[in-house]
């Protein structure tokens, strides 16, 4: 372990903040990484010399060219000097401060190394799960145990769960704290579950949260990867066809996902057109709206807003500039084609 130049500075901030007298720290070569005194930063300093050769307390008592009056206690972490702690002063005036500084200074090592080692398991969780992400290849034994020790069991068939919203914000950093099995994919949250209880856990903390716009569910899955993909599938579809909704589960929508047609442009044409031609009257959040109602008139009608009449002259208008009725349920579904691929 080294002592490095912003745990130096810390450790001389912190002790002299409680004792009036100046600190200076060392590196494990006697050179001052810390000091009260900015000026002497980067000098050799030769008490600190003398305690790391003798791995003991250097008092001085005279000061010369070298060096000043001070005393000087190396620092020992698991049997090896790192470093050398100094406080100016005649020794019989600051001796008494020795222990609590060195004592203080060891505390903040190891702190900022535990601190460290956190940081650095986090990072290669982040790592990790970022490779899930994108890995589409059959998981090798290897993989299995890092992902077990990041906490995942991947002999299980996973199931991706994608959010939308202030990834950034206060109460999504809580739930990456609860929920540590995510990764960040286009500014969305993935969050990759093979357990049935958080994955319950979590959809119903997604679902309370403001901060969450919307959540998509990928179809369960060997390769996680693949779930993902599902999941990112029905959030563009479910977007477009049941557009108030918060949940849009891969499953639900996989049919239209999968459909396939030969010709899109007519309907991608008609949809654009309705598109400009009833922008005041709304027409596309109409049909949207029908939908998702299932065609019920009064709901539709409360939904947005407006009379049944005028909910039925919009429906009118929609049959009129495209051809198609959304009272008929094939011309219905064609609309709903239109909206997908639009």
């Amino acid at each position: 372990m080294t002592l490095s130049k912003t745990i130096a500075q810390k450790i001389v901030l912190e002790m002299m903040n409680v004792i009036p007298y100046n600190i200076n720290v060392m590196d494990e070569n006697g050179i001052i990484i810390g000091s009260g005194d900015i000026k002497r930063i980067g000098n050799v300093h030769e008490g600190a010399r003398e305690a790391i050769d003798n791995q003991q307390i250097n008092e001085v008592y005279e000061e010369d060219y070298r060096m000043k009056p001070g005393v000087n206690e190396p620092i020992i972490i698991n049997n090896k000097v790192i470093g050398v702690i100094g406080i100016t002063g005649h020794p019989d005036e600051v001796r008494r401060f020795s222990k609590l500084v060195r004592v203080t200074a060891v505390l903040l090592i190891e702190q900022s190394k535990a601190d460290e080692e956190i940081q650095n398991k986090r990072l290669s969780m982040q790592k990790f799960y970022n490779e899930l992400a994108h890995r589409k290849i059959k998981y090798d034994e290897s993989f299995h145990q890092r992902a077990k020790s990041y906490g995942i069991d991947l002999t299980k068939k996973c199931r991706v769960i994608l959010v939308d919203g202030n990834i950034n914000s206060r109460s999504f950093k809580i739930l990456y704290q609860k929920y540590s099995n995510y990764s960040e994919v286009d500014n969305r949250i993935a969050f990759f579950v093979t357990s049935k209880d958080m994955y319950n856990g979590l959809l119903e903390n997604l679902k309370t949260n403001k901060d969450v716009n919307r959540i998509s569910i990928g179809a369960k899955e060997d390769v996680a990867a693949i779930s993902l993909e599902s999941a990112e599938l029905a959030m563009e579809f479910g977007a477009k066809i049941k557009s108030a909704s918060l949940v849009y589960n891969y499953d639900d929508l996989k049919f239209f996902i999968n459909l396939s047609h030969d010709n899109k442009l007519p309907l991608v044409s008609m949809m654009s057109n309705l598109d400009k031609a009833g922008n005041k009257l709304e027409l596309i959040q109409t049909i949207q709206a029908y939908i998702e109602e299932n065609g019920d008139i009064g709901n539709v009608a409360n939904r947005l807003n407006i009379h049944r009449n005028t909910l039925n002259y919009r429906l009118e208008k929609i049959k009129k500039l495209t051809g198609k009725n959304p009272k008929n349920l094939l011309e219905l579904f064609e609309l709903l084609c239109g909206l997908i691929w639009r």
